[in-house]
């Protein structure tokens, strides 16, 4: 994510995504500690973590309605006539988190230990391959093309998640909690990217975004569904009974 942001301007667009990534992140932070505060008998800690949790749900629906506004700030400092390059470069970031989206598929579907979450991670890397090829071809039509240097720094960060997660003790729960958060930022560069090409009236970029959109809403969902999974892999790795 760090890559991601210091590869591009400092916009409020994308630091409206950023943020938004990073509350989904603290939430299933929160989900987490309070599935292992359950199952460790402590009922507080449990109760603390949800209302927390609920804190930074709330925070990301504030931000959520906030990416009109941001992609107005974002527009409001640019001509005319360099707002279908942002629009190509808007296509490029989604590009380029598609393919760091491959690289944390790939290395998360052979380090988790919880069977079921490995299926979601492998059945989404064939439709993540899916989307950068339909992205591919929206850029091909715009006669633009992507970022080559976004792309390189996104893949080299990507090169790095084996170290990253396996060095974690609880490398499940630590997997499935930076995978929920990076799908949220998927969504937040799609909703920006659709409203972009919304106010250049861009019909065929907007039905791209709506179209995935729902793809990486739907792997969002999955992946809440496997919390208790991710935690009960977590602590089995670590030798303790669940």
């Amino acid at each position: 994510m760090i890559l991601f942001a210091r590869s591009q301007p400092d916009t409020p667009g994308k630091l409206t995504a950023h943020a938004f990534s990073y509350e989904h992140m603290e939430e299933a932070a929160y989900e987490l500690l309070s599935r292992v505060a359950e199952r460790a008998g402590d009922p507080e800690t449990a109760a603390v973590a949800r209302a927390i949790r609920d804190e930074e749900r709330a925070m990301s629906d504030r931000l959520a309605s906030s990416f009109d506004l941001a992609v107005a700030a974002s527009l409001a400092a640019r001509g005319s006539d360099d707002l279908p390059e942002q629009l190509d470069a808007y296509l490029a970031d989604v590009h380029a988190l598609e393919q760091q989206a491959i690289q944390l598929l790939q290395s998360g579907s052979k380090l988790t230990e919880a069977d079921e979450l490995a299926s979601v991670f492998s059945e989404h890397l064939e439709e993540t391959r899916g989307h950068a090829r339909r992205i591919d071809g929206r850029l091909d039509a715009r006669d633009a093309s992507t970022s080559t240097l976004k792309d390189a720094a996104m893949r080299l960060g990507g090169l790095n998640y084996g170290g990253l997660l396996g060095a974690q003790p609880d490398t499940p729960a630590k997997l499935a909690g930076f995978a929920f958060a990076f799908e949220y930022l998927e969504i937040a560069a799609y909703e920006l990217l659709k409203r972009v090409a919304r106010h250049l009236g861009d019909a065929g970029s907007v039905e791209l975004a709506d179209s995935i959109l729902a793809d990486e809403r739907a792997m969002a969902e999955r992946i809440a569904t496997h919390w208790d999974e991710a935690v009960d892999a977590a602590l089995r790795s670590q030798g303790l009974t669940v």
